[in-house]
Parts: C-alpha cells; sequence; structure tokens
C-alpha cells in the first residue's frame, strides 16, 4: 500500500479540488427561539423578538425551559421530616456482615392516590406479600405473583387494592410500628372501604374484573382475621370465616378453571392433591369412632359421609405431618378451609357437636408458628376454648387434644402432641423461618422500625 506524504495528509480538499475551510467556532444557543432552532441557524436571543425573527417578520416565540430544583441534602429533605414517616429511598442496614440496601418508599405517586396509600403499597410488596407465600415449592412459588401480578391487578381495580392498603395497615398495626404514621381508625377505614368496594365488584359481575376478584377473595380471608383478636373479638367467628374461604371456590367456578391460568395469579389458588384413603389411615382413632358410632336416627347421621369426608381432608395434614413442619404442611394448614363440602359447613354454622370438634382439631395446626403468616395468629386461642365451653364435658375427651395445644409455644413438641409420639424428632425440618425470605421481609421490617420518630398514633 502507497504511504501517504505529510504534505498530501496536511493539504485538505475537497472532491471538487477545492480548498477545505473550517467553521468558524461560535457559543451554540441552547436556549433560542422556536423559529432559529427550526432552521438551525444561530439565534441572539434577543427578546422579546431576536434579529433574525425581525428581519424575516416573524413572530418570535421562546420555549420555556424548566429549571432544575436545587439538590437538598438527606438531613433537610422532607421525606425525613417526623410527621411525614420514614420517607427516605432507601435505607442501608447490616445483614450478616454485609450492607444491604432496602428501598423503602415509592417517589413516584400515581393519580387517585395519596402517600399514605404509596406507603401501604410499599410495605405489602415488601413484607406483607410474605403472609401469603409458603416460600418455594415444585408445584408452587407465588412470590411474583404476590408482589408483581397482584399489584398490577390492583392498579386497574379499586376493590384489591382497597383490600391490599387495608391488610398492609393491619400487619403495621400488628407489628406494632408506630413511626409508619398508620392509625387504628385509617386501618378500619381501609378495611370497610375493602370490603365494600369487593361486594360492588361481586355484585357487577364484570368478567374483566374476575382475576382481581379471585385475588381478592383471598387476601380477605388475612384481612378479616382482625375479628379473632384484640377488641374486636366476636366468638364463633370461625363460622363466618368458613363461608369466606368457600367464596375462593365461588370466584374460580364463575372465572373457570383454564380462565385462571390465562390471568398470571393461578398459583395462588393451587392446592396440593390429596391422597384420601392415605390420609384417612392416618387419622386418630377418637375421632374415627365420633363418626362410626352414629346410628340411624341420630340427628347427624344424613351428615355421615361429609364428615368423613371432612376428616379425610384433616387427615392430610397428620400424613403430612409426618415430615415435620414444612412448606407443603403449611399450605395444606391455610387451604383446608376450602376443601370442606357445604353441607358440613352449613352443620357447623348450626353448631352441631361434631362438626365443631372436627373445626378444633383442625384449629390445633394453625398453632404452628409459620414464620410470616401473622393473621393465623390468635385463631386457636379465641375460638377452641369458645367450642370447648359450649359443647360441655360430654364432649371434653375429643376436645382434649385442642386445648393441650393452647399450652404449647414450640413447633417441635406441637408435632409430638398431635402425633401422641413423645420421641418424635426432625430438627432440620423445625425452623418455620425458613417458608419465607428474611433477608427482604425482615429488613423492610427493620427499616421502617429503625427511627421511631413520630408522635403516637391514634389509639383504638
Amino acid at each position: 500500500m502507497e504511504e501517504r506524504t505529510s504534505d498530501s495528509a496536511s493539504t485538505p480538499s475537497t472532491a471538487a479540488g477545492k480548498p477545505y475551510h473550517a467553521k468558524r467556532p461560535h457559543r451554540k444557543s441552547r436556549a433560542g427561539c422556536r423559529n432559529c432552532k427550526a432552521r438551525k441557524v444561530k439565534c441572539d436571543e434577543g427578546r422579546p423578538v431576536c434579529r433574525p425573527c425581525t428581519v424575516r417578520g416573524e413572530t418570535c416565540v421562546y420555549v420555556v425551559v424548566p429549571q432544575r430544583a436545587p439538590r437538598t441534602s438527606t438531613s433537610s429533605s422532607p421525606a425525613s421530616s417526623p410527621d411525614r414517616g420514614p420517607t427516605p429511598s432507601s435505607i442501608a442496614l447490616a445483614a450478616g456482615g454485609r450492607h444491604t440496601t432496602v428501598t423503602q418508599q415509592p417517589q413516584f405517586i400515581p393519580s387517585g392516590h395519596h402517600e399514605i396509600d404509596m406507603r401501604l403499597l410499599w410495605f405489602y410488596t415488601t413484607a406483607t406479600y410474605a403472609s401469603f407465600s409458603t416460600g418455594t415449592l415444585k408445584e408452587r412459588s407465588v412470590d411474583v405473583v404476590l408482589k408483581v401480578n397482584v399489584v398490577q391487578h390492583a392498579f386497574a381495580n379499586p376493590f384489591l387494592m382497597n383490600c391490599i392498603l387495608g391488610l398492609s395497615a393491619m400487619h403495621i398495626n400488628h407489628l406494632g410500628i408506630k413511626n409508619m404514621g398508620i392509625s387504628r381508625s385509617q386501618e378500619m377505614q381501609y378495611r370497610a372501604k375493602a370490603f365494600e368496594t369487593y361486594r360492588k365488584a361481586v355484585a357487577a359481575a364484570d368478567p374483566t374484573t374476575y382475576p382481581a376478584l379471585l385475588a381478592t377473595s383471598l387476601l380477605l380471608c388475612g384481612l378479616s382475621s382482625h375479628v379473632f383478636r384484640g377488641e374486636d373479638a366476636k366468638p364463633f367467628s370461625i363460622l363466618d370465616w368458613l363461608t369466606l374461604w368457600k367464596g375462593i371456590g365461588a370466584i374460580i367456578e364463575v372465572t373457570h378453571i383454564p380462565a385462571v391460568f390465562r390471568t398470571g395469579i393461578a398459583a395462588l389458588v393451587f392446592r396440593p392433591a390429596v391422597d384420601m384413603d392415605a390420609s384417612a389411615r392416618c387419622l386418630p382413632s377418637h375421632l374415627l369412632f365420633m363418626v362410626a358410632s352414629i346410628k340411624e336416627g341420630d340427628p347427624d347421621f344424613p351428615l355421615v359421609q361429609k364428615y368423613y369426608k371432612a376428616l379425610k381432608f384433616l387427615g392430610s395434614l397428620y400424613l403430612e405431618l409426618r415430615n415435620g413442619f414444612s412448606e407443603k404442611l403449611f399450605l395444606r394448614i391455610v387451604t383446608f378451609l376450602t376443601f370442606l363440602p357445604k353441607p358440613f359447613i352449613k352443620a357447623a354454622k348450626e353448631k352441631r357437636p361434631r362438626a365443631l370438634v372436627i373445626l378444633a382439631n383442625y384449629l390445633a395446626f394453625t398453632r404452628f408458628k409459620a414464620g410470616a403468616c401473622w393473621w393465623l395468629e390468635g385463631i386457636a386461642e379465641q375460638e377452641i376454648p369458645n367450642i370447648y365451653n359450649l359443647l360441655g364435658p360430654e364432649w371434653e375427651g375429643l376436645l382434649r387434644l385442642p386445648m393441650a395445644s393452647l399450652l404449647v409455644e414450640d413447633n417441635r413438641a406441637l408435632i409430638r402432641l398431635l402425633l401422641d409420639d413423645p420421641s418424635w424428632d426432625e430438627p432440620a425440618r423445625m425452623e418455620a423461618e425458613s417458608l419465607t425470605s428474611e433477608s427482604e421481609r425482615g429488613l423492610a421490617i427493620r427499616a421502617a422500625i429503625l427511627e421511631d420518630t413520630t408522635p403516637e398514633v391514634e389509639a383504638y
């Protein structure tokens, strides 16, 4: 290849052989008028009319350039003021020798919502969602569904959004986090609004809302659990709770199974299959005898098969229990009420003793410490004594185990009690906290309570 000489390289020329002259440098006009920018000519930025527009006799229009907000330090940001709650964009926490950043409050507030809504939505996506998660199961993994798909449906369906916000408010107050600025009265308002808008959506029966209705029917079961605790507690609330759980099945029937899978939230309503024969073999003999002893002429005789069916579903809990407290056992506990046949629920609402005995023995399983599932807490403590006091000494033997479960605070000890096996032990499966991810949920809760700088919220 022929080398270019320094002379030829230093003598630039055009294709026509004319000498090349570089453009004279000039200051760019960043605030020029619209006409000059369109013609790509330099504007002298004269006000109110620039010189080029004066020469051309055109109307001179300047583009208004918004000024940037001055930078402020973190300490002077309104987000950190005591009356607004903890609203920094992120907070760093030390976890296991590492620094983990937990995104705290969203800075964008969509139209139709206010800051408290977004605060509650943030808490749902970082902590409350885990109340309905069973960890990572081969058959069911719902974390992404709960944090992403459900929230997407919530922005399009206010009744689902109201449920999420009410559930988060309830969770915050359950944990006693005062600096989130959520009072008991606000919690009650969100909860009432959730139920009101849900009832209206069910009555409207708009097919486009079915996915959101399905998600709401599940979350409402947690939202309604306030009736088992504190001043809200009402005896035999478990009977109304049964109807809510069966409502999930009613929504599925309306939606149809194939349509449920197309919604992207089918994992929420997954129930592990039950081996009815194997489950029946695991049932305590005294419960089987309770049903087998029903004679013709007994008011419960027409319900014998329904009682047996309910007992077999209860047996699936005992069958799974042999492997220790696991994610699948927790899922079986949560979904148990959805399996119960309608005639059994009717018998329970009539407070028939055998139906209540079966419910009391189920409630003993809700005593397990299930990590993030805070809304199950207190249900057994409330309802088992109510059933015991109603039925009296005649049924005391069949209620011995549920009553004894109230005195147990350890998962291992509860398994030994339920299996009637004092030597049972499997430490590797006893950590209930493995059901959820502590790295995100735990740090989010710690971030929320890191600094309690707000005044006391209104007491309910």
